[in-house]
């Protein structure tokens, strides 16, 4: 490694000596000074240590798993148990079989994609930092539907073409998201995918959510994993045709109900335009990677209600104003963030979504669309375009705003009229078009472009087209499953100790001998709904020298675990030095992982 890139990376980090900074690499473990193609990452590594170096070594096995639960759900088990490994291995299948296994960091995991009515057998065992395995600890359970009998709307997402688009919408920041029905695991369930970090994708029903008359008015029910880590959850409630709903300025009269998780746990709050408190009725669990939650929201001539998996756990003196609403589903997070919709329900008085024609792809243009090559979108008598308008300036009224749409420019106007204007806030519109406008490219897109005088971008459009009289109704094509997720592996925490195993503080020199690293490997902090990534070993490289190698792959492949290595330090020169960790995984589908922790050599 250049010794000017240590120094420069060791001076940028001397406030924070001892913590790793995870990096991407692609590389395999070879010399630094080897050139040419990388070859493909181990999925084994044999013990190494340079002279000076002491390595640490496997001990016995560690101990079963205790109290390992099932618990049934619609095509899924979630199993739980109780124990101190940094890791474990669970194995399952139908009947007999134990045809399918997973590596996880948490004392739980949520098994998908399986067959109603069949019993399956699962196996946990614990893995140490070595990939030890204990004793299996054996348990069965066989999946179930959970009924929703009181609600009239049940979408279970399981078609080739989820969502339906003759009930639902999903809208998002152009590029920021795919959806779709999973593959594997996810395969009767809808998968959102975002790429953009706090972007929301919005799930919206084309069915009016309408009031009864009674003391329960209505409700609102989702099953799913959201919100993730450091995510949200919103169900928004809006007497108008928006298409999403963003940041603190709602809709006049909008209800939200919002779910979020951060480093101070998750909350529930229930929000309207003027601001309302929420009263908490028993404290959030901590919610897991990867494990469906029932949330419901129930509307009440006394207030609103939050349950979570059938209890309550918020609730607010909110009552709704309007007798019917736009119902949206709305999550966002960090980016990579996936997340998972099994069911969502409506209680509400009967209404009937309108007759659809599948629209054509809409793209964001800078300028005035192109009208070449175009032919009209068939049985259509028109439609409504609704887009969020996302600005960054502040005039202090809504400015008159048109779109532009097959050569054509058309008024945009509020979807909810008072709505406020803020910067950094998403503004819903609307515009009507002629069926003369609806004209779409050969590959079956429509462009728009929203020219405005200040600094401004579209956000989720949509297009509701309205069947010509004796139009045959469009049915959706299928669409392509979302493949599975990658697995990711454990998350890497360093310090560097001193001779005598004591933390060095940030920026003090470590006096040349022998210094110690602390590398823990958290599972944990990894672990995503597929899992933690399976660990055949990882390196030391020291200022750019190999000096060990350390398999983790004993019975198996590791998860996660803490490891003390002690290296001499007594022939480096004063200043600054780099010790490199590079994790592989087992698979060589797992992309290398690089860490990096700095210290200094003072006297």
């Amino acid at each position: 490694m250049d010794r000017r890139r240590i120094a420069a990376l060791a001076a940028g980090a001397v406030l924070f000596t001892g913590v790793v900074a995870v990096l991407r690499g692609t590389g395999a473990d070879t010399p630094a000074t080897t050139s040419g193609t990388s070859a493909p990452p181990p999925t084994s590594l044999a013990p190494f240590a340079a002279e000076g170096v002491l390595l640490p070594t496997a001990g016995t096995p560690p101990q079963p798993p205790r109290e390992v639960r099932v618990e049934a759900g619609g095509q899924r088990l979630r199993v739980r148990w109780s124990g101190d490994a940094p890791g474990y291995e669970v194995r399952w299948g139908a009947g007999e079989e134990l045809d399918r296994t997973r590596l996880v960091g948490l004392s739980s995991v949520q098994l998908d994609g399986l067959e109603n009515g069949v019993a399956h057998r699962v196996e946990v065992r614990a893995v140490d930092a070595f990939g030890l395995r204990s004793e299996p600890v054996r348990a069965s359970g066989t999946p179930r539907e959970e009924p929703l009998d009181d609600y009239w709307l049940v979408e279970r997402f399981d078609q080739p073409t989820a969502p339906d688009p003759t009930r639902w919408r999903v809208a998002a920041a152009p590029g920021c998201a795919r959806t779709g029905p999973g593959a594997g695991d996810d395969g009767r369930r809808l998968v959102i995918s975002s790429s953009c970090a706090a972007a929301a994708v919005a799930l919206r029903s084309r069915t009016p959510f309408a009031l009864h008359d009674a003391d329960v008015l209505g409700r609102f029910a989702a099953e799913t994993d959201a919100p993730g880590a450091d995510g949200e959850l919103s169900v928004d409630l809006v007497p108008g045709p928006v298409t999403s709903v963003s940041g603190e300025a709602l809709p006049p009269d909008a209800l939200r109900v919002r779910v979020a998780t951060g480093g101070s746990g998750t909350s529930v709050d229930v929000l309207v335009p003027e601001g309302a408190s929420t009263r908490a009725l028993r404290e959030l669990p901590a919610l897991e990677p990867g494990i469906t939650h029932r949330w419901e929201v129930v509307l009440r001539r006394d207030g609103v209600r939050v349950l979570l998996d059938g209890e309550a756990v918020a609730e607010s003196p909110v009552v709704p104003r309007w007798r019917e609403a736009t119902a949206l589903l709305s999550v966002s997070g960090p980016t990579g963030q996936r997340v998972h919709v099994d069911r969502v329900a409506f209680d509400s008085a009967r209404a009937e979504a309108p007759p659809t024609v599948v629209p054509p792809r809409l793209v964001v243009v800078g300028e005035q669309p192109d009208t070449a090559d175009t032919e009209p979108v068939d049985g259509v008598a028109g439609g409504q375009l609704r887009l969020t308008l996302l600005h960054f300036e502040e005039p202090t009224t809504p400015p008159e705003l048109t779109a532009l749409v097959a050569g054509a420019s058309v008024p945009l106007r509020p979807a909810v009229p008072g709505t406020p204007w803020r910067p950094d806030t998403g503004y819903p519109l609307v515009a009507d078009l002629p069926p003369d406008l609806l004209r779409q490219k050969a590959g079956g897109a429509l462009e728009v472009a929203v020219p405005t005088p200040f600094r401004s971008r579209p956000t989720h459009l949509d297009l509701e087209l309205t069947p010509a009289p004796g139009a045959r109704p469009a049915t959706a094509p299928p669409v392509d499953p979302l493949p599975p997720a990658e697995t990711a592996p454990a998350r890497v925490v360093g310090a560097v100790l001193d001779a005598a195993g004591q933390p060095v503080p940030g920026g003090t020199p470590v006096r040349p001998g022998r210094l110690v690293l602390d590398l823990a490997l958290d599972g944990t902090a990894g672990q995503r709904a597929t899992g933690v990534a399976g660990l055949a070993g990882f390196t030391l490289w020291l200022d750019g020298d190999r000096v060990a190698a350390v398999p983790t792959d004993a019975d198996g492949p590791g998860v996660a675990g803490r490891y003390r290595l002690a290296l001499n330090t007594g022939g480096l020169a004063e200043g600054p030095h780099m010790i490199e960790v590079r994790l592989f995984g087992s698979s060589g589908e797992t992309r290398p992982t690089s860490a990096f922790v700095p210290f200094f050599i003072g006297r």
